[in-house]
């Protein structure tokens, strides 16, 4: 039960800083950059464009998704 209570006063602690910290504002930090979230996609490949596709991009040390998403980036 202690554990609890030790884990409460750290939670409540922490609570109480961040609360003056936002409160003072965020001066000179910079902003968070907002990142672009990746989704999921389904394509229908033949079994050798999978073969050949898995292939070239072993020889790049790159997943399959990030090559194709290079190739998408850079045409």
């Amino acid at each position: 039960m202690s554990k609890f209570n030790d884990f409460a006063k750290a939670q409540e602690e922490l609570s109480k800083t961040n609360a003056t910290s936002t409160s003072a504002g965020n001066v000179g930090l910079p902003d968070k950059k907002k990142k672009e979230t990746k989704e999921q996609m389904s394509i229908m490949l033949t079994p050798t464009q999978k073969k050949k596709l898995r292939r070239m991009a072993d020889d790049l040390d790159m997943s399959a998704s990030e090559l194709i998403g290079y190739w998408i980036d850079h045409n």
